[in-house]
């Protein structure tokens, strides 16, 4: 073994230790003797990017490509750290170089699917993260992705069956339980979501999102009591505008009218231009104290909210019940 391999070596040793800074000296000790080796190269980059140096990576990462223009491992590196550093353009160019030699290599069709994912851009993000379920259809990660995007888009029946899949393969992975719980719960499928919510539950008890959508599950089963445990829980936890709504649609169904109007209120000193707390206000006052009461208050908020369709539709709804 030649003294630039032992270097080398004991840098790779030192970066799967996490030891990144002892990495950096013997990299760079090996780039000494051969300032173009390539492992060298590519060993010091992912040392700074161990570090958060996602500039120092680049650096070494560009020095290496110089040398090899179709290294593939290179060209994602290098798309990997422009997309770190926010150089969109670029990122997309490198994991397109990387594709167009190597189509089915993973951490760029990985790589491009994030960077459209996180700008939102996810019919585009769906194209490389296919292609790569097509490679392996196993990779938990990417299906669960694949799933959120059609859950996002309100596509629920292809959500569910990516988290569905997912939970096969994974049934323990909370992320997929509770993109199936709720693409269930998109679809109105509440008794199949049910046993999802409680595993969800259990296994995130102190997640207020959880809690609140649980909680509606249950509500729309019927199950009152134990959807008022959940809400109720949840704002144990802190404020929650879902919560207070869900509850105090069940305190409007048990009459409780009081507790209602209170939770709303307690929304709109949060928020003073909830135009939806405010339609359900008025609601519940035309229900609590007569028709005139609700629709006083309505029309009056419309004065401010001219161009609100829940105050006008409240309006509507509260003058078609005498």
């Amino acid at each position: 073994m030649t003294q630039i391999q032992k270097l080398i070596e004991l840098g790779n040793q030192n970066r799967k230790s996490k030891d990144f800074a002892a990495a950096l000296t013997h990299f760079q000790q090996a780039l000494e003797l051969d300032p173009d080796h390539r492992a060298a190269l590519l060993g010091l980059g992912d040392a700074h990017r161990g570090l958060g140096d996602f500039e120092g990576s680049l650096q070494c990462w560009m020095a290496a490509i110089k040398e090899h223009p179709k290294d593939v491992p290179t060209l994602t590196r290098i798309a990997d750290a422009h997309k770190k550093l926010d150089h969109r353009e670029l990122a997309v160019e490198y994991y397109q170089k990387a594709l167009s030699l190597e189509g089915s290599n993973r951490y760029a069709l990985m790589g491009l699917g994030d960077l459209y994912y996180k700008e939102q851009r996810y019919k585009d993000a769906l194209v490389p993260w296919e292609k790569l379920l097509q490679i392996d259809p196993r990779l938990i990660n990417i299906i669960t992705m694949v799933g959120n995007i059609h859950r996002k888009q309100h596509n629920f029946e292809r959500a569910v069956d990516y988290f569905g899949a997912a939970v096969k393969i994974a049934p323990q992975n909370n992320y997929a339980i509770f993109g199936l719980a709720d693409a269930l719960r998109g679809l109105g499928r509440y008794e199949q979501a049910a046993p999802y919510w409680d595993a969800i539950v259990a296994a995130d008890p102190n997640n207020k999102q959880v809690l609140t959508r649980a909680g509606d599950c249950y509500f729309r089963l019927g199950n009152l009591e134990k959807a008022e445990e959940l809400l109720k829980r949840a704002l144990t936890l802190g404020y929650e505008v879902s919560a207070l709504i869900g509850l105090s649609r069940i305190q409007r169904q048990q009459r409780k009218f009081d507790l209602a109007i209170q939770n709303y209120k307690c929304i709109l000193e949060h928020d003073p231009e909830d135009a939806r707390a405010k339609a359900l206000l008025g609601e519940t006052l035309s229900e609590a104290e007569g028709q005139d009461e609700g629709l006083n208050y309505l029309k009056h908020q419309q004065q401010t909210h001219r161009g609100s369709k829940q105050i006008k539709s409240a309006i509507r709804r509260v003058s078609s019940h005498p």
